[in-house]
């Protein structure tokens, strides 16, 4: 156990290897997205989201996962954010097999193990593994980890470094209860008129206030953070912040360039907010284990200095 947090004290940043990793991800589809511009092949930039694509969203979220498992483990039974981190942990959790589903096993691709088996699985089957990857990434995941920064915003509190609200937060949160009203509205016209498809669009339909309600938690957790100096804490918080912006970015691009309201062009822009948001939302446990380890760090080597 101790070898293994001596390795864990003397490994490289695991937010340089994410960001790294990332911007490669983004580089080679730049490359790929000229190249099939210049041969007049579209379909090369396709194949791109569909495969490297899909496993950089299964691998980015995996990331997340076991790092925000690692975080939580970190702090005590008693403190605030341990129970904050078991929320965000299974976020994470719903996230990855949300990606899973929907990336692989709800894809017509040569990824999903279904195409490969003896018989193989009808597409209904398939759809719905699409589906419930959809609902896992989306609504579930959203709710957890709205759940989690509600325990972070409280240990705020309690901490005195979120003492009071400021006047565009309170306009923040006029804008939420609007548009909440607006989508319930909606929602009420589609039930009139009966074009309710089915079960899954209406578990669905919480993704839009969701993430404004992450929008308004996160950024009320960055207010007091940043205040204190843009360490570690405050990129961790601000990681999450640029994920939920970033989904929220692509969730709207590729719902409506899907509906034929913006061009082509638009999914492209899509799907790379979608693989920043994946990095994000592994940034965000990595700046915090990254400030555990820095700690350790400092501890050891203070010992160091008293051996001496």
């Amino acid at each position: 156990m101790n070898a293994l947090r001596k390795l864990w004290i003397s490994a490289p940043p695991v937010p340089w290897l994410i960001g790294a990793v990332t911007v490669s991800h983004l580089a080679i589809g730049f490359a790929v997205g000229v190249a099939a511009w210049l041969a007049g092949k579209p379909v090369l930039l396709a194949d791109f989201f569909r495969y490297p694509g899909a496993l950089f969203l299964v691998s980015a979220s995996a990331a997340g996962f076991w790092l925000s498992m690692r975080c939580w483990q970190q702090f005590s039974k008693t403190d605030v954010l341990r129970q904050a981190w078991l929320l965000v942990m299974l976020a994470a959790g719903a996230s990855l097999a949300g990606n899973l589903c929907s990336q692989v096993l709800g894809a017509y691709t040569p990824l999903n193990p279904l195409m490969h088996t003896a018989t193989g699985w009808p597409a209904p089957a398939i759809r719905l593994f699409g589906r419930v990857g959809l609902l896992l990434g989306g609504p579930f995941q959203m709710a957890l980890l709205a759940c989690g920064l509600s325990f972070v915003l409280r240990a705020y509190r309690r901490s005195g470094l979120f003492p009071h609200m400021g006047r565009w937060i309170w306009l923040l949160a006029a804008a939420l209860t609007l548009y909440t009203v607006h989508e319930a509205r909606m929602v009420q016209a589609l039930l009139r008129t009966g074009k309710v498809t089915g079960g899954f669009q209406i578990l669905g339909w919480p993704s839009d206030p969701l993430l404004i309600v992450l929008l308004f938690e996160a950024f009320c957790i960055l207010r007091p953070v940043l205040g204190t100096g843009w360490g570690l804490i405050a990129r961790c918080w601000g990681a999450f912040a640029a994920g939920i912006a970033l989904h929220a970015l692509g969730d709207v691009l590729l719902t409506t360039a899907w509906q034929g309201n913006l061009p082509a062009a638009a999914r492209t822009v899509g799907w790379c907010a979608l693989f920043l948001a994946a990095a994000a939302y592994a940034l965000g446990p990595a700046y915090q284990l990254e400030a555990f380890r820095r700690v350790l760090q400092g501890g050891r080597d203070a010992n160091a200095r008293r051996a001496a």
